[in-house]
């Protein structure tokens, strides 16, 4: 009788089958110290971490984060690349903005920022947006030939900053730290918005004179918390200069909701407008680190000729005043900023 094989030689299908479900950073890399095998089966196999997609009329590029090198995802038609990018999802999805109209819904309103319900393939898609309209909100699913605007007597926060699906519910958020939650039931026949709204606010924080605060929410690793980003861009630099994460408590015993310091222990925290997603490290002492692009225009993303890409990078949680410029740099943009890609 032949003796097992050993682990470390592995048939490359199964190897690689596991190497899929390692979705935590820490075991891809024990993984890929076991020997050279393992190793090339890990780099044909990339993490899931998301790649940074630069758009543009002429060449769309993406690059992979770890490594600073191009990468060929995603492959974008020729007709793809004049379109402004508003959001992505995991699976490889992006809400996109085109100027041809070809095979798209109508959008009279110029969107800031868009978030998906589910994967659009699934029959359950329901898409949100950002607006610079007076409601500031407006809804569709595939399918549909408008969008559905808010209706008069539900309002919206002309000053919405960022926006994800959560727990059933598309989640919106101020300059004020206050929420504002809508579930939006849209066929042919019937078009139904709810709507809540959270009047909170975040821990004080001290400011400098002139310092710009841009928001982003997301769903922690485990999907069980809300997460909110503060991210503060110094006036005398124009760049990031520090971060603050939020964990939604909300209300319960008579207590109203509120914004609770998270502590980011394990998590890893891609952030941008309606393209986030986090992960668990894997590693109960890791203090937390956040990835985020250079979204952050004071007159508006509608006011923009170019979108850059300078300041993008990293910021530790155990290191609240060092920002470090790791991400790859990418040419400025002529559509739209960087977007995170979730394949």
């Amino acid at each position: 009788m032949a003796a097992p094989r050993p682990w470390s030689s592995l048939h490359e299908d199964l190897l690689r089958r596991i190497i899929l479900l390692l979705t935590c950073i820490a075991d891809r890399v024990r993984a890929s110290a076991v020997n050279k095998h393992w190793r090339l089966v890990a780099l044909q196999n990339p993490s899931p971490l998301p790649c940074l997609v630069g758009p543009s009329t002429t060449l769309t590029e993406s690059y992979r984060i770890f490594g600073r090198f191009p990468d060929p995802r995603p492959s974008l038609s020729a007709e793809g690349r004049a379109e402004r990018f508003c959001g992505s999802a995991p699976g490889g999805w992006f809400v996109v903005a085109s100027p041809h109209g070809r095979g798209h819904i109508r959008c009279p309103m110029m969107i800031r920022a868009a978030a998906i319900s589910a994967a659009p393939s699934s029959g359950a898609c329901v898409v949100a947006a950002i607006t610079s309209t007076r409601t500031t909100m407006a809804f569709c699913r595939p399918g549909m030939e408008c969008w559905t605007s808010l209706p008069a007597k539900m309002t919206a926060r002309p000053n919405a900053q960022d926006l994800t699906y959560h727990d059933g519910w598309f989640w919106a958020v101020d300059s004020d730290d206050d929420l504002f939650c809508y579930k939006a039931e849209l066929s042919t026949s019937r078009q139904t918005i709810l709507h809540l709204a959270y009047g909170i606010g975040a821990p004080r924080t001290d400011m400098a004179h002139g310092e710009i605060v841009s928001r982003y929410l997301l769903p922690s690793a485990s999907g069980a918390d809300l997460l909110m980003v503060r991210r503060f861009i110094s006036p005398a630099t124009g760049r990031t200069s520090r971060s603050q994460v939020f964990r939604l408590q909300k209300a319960q015993e008579g207590r109203p909701a509120s914004w609770r310091v998270y502590k980011m222990t394990r998590q890893l925290l891609f952030v941008g407008r309606a393209c986030f997603k986090a992960f668990d490290t894997g590693h109960a002492g890791n203090p937390g680190y956040i990835y985020f692009l250079d979204d952050v225009y004071p007159g508006g993303p509608h006011q923009q000729n170019q979108y850059p890409c300078a300041d993008a990078g990293g910021w530790g949680y155990s290191i609240p005043g060092e920002i470090q410029r790791c991400l790859p740099s990418a040419p400025p943009s002529d559509t739209s900023s960087c977007i995170w890609y979730h394949h």
